[in-house]
């Protein structure tokens, strides 16, 4: 997909035209829905913000939430593997070590 071509997309009602480079139609389709169903959440949180402008920031608000906590859970994983592969790397050389197989 290139940058000129605009993705229509509804959220809150509004009719937006955007640019995405490398994401299909039917992906920016998808976020855009997850976009609206975090809004309606926002709403139920908040049903006495009837201030549209307020509830699109808190709803920006929840959704940085999220992608920090993705984010955070990533870096956990990542961390998680790395000790998981190193202790798995220790054990193979001293499994070979004993059994008197030189290691690369």
């Amino acid at each position: 997909m290139s940058m000129n071509e605009k993705i229509p997309v509804i959220i809150a009602g509004l009719h937006l035209e955007v640019e995405v480079e490398g994401l299909l139609q039917m992906e920016v389709s998808s976020i855009a829905n997850l976009v609206n169903d975090k809004l309606e959440e926002v709403k139920a949180l908040y049903p006495n913000v009837v201030d549209t402008r307020r509830l699109a920031v808190y709803t920006a608000l929840y959704v940085a939430i999220d992608l920090y906590k993705l984010q955070q859970a990533e870096s956990t994983n990542r961390k998680a593997t790395e000790n998981t592969l190193d202790h798995i790397d220790k054990t193979l050389q001293q499994t070979l070590k004993a059994a008197g197989v030189e290691a690369e």
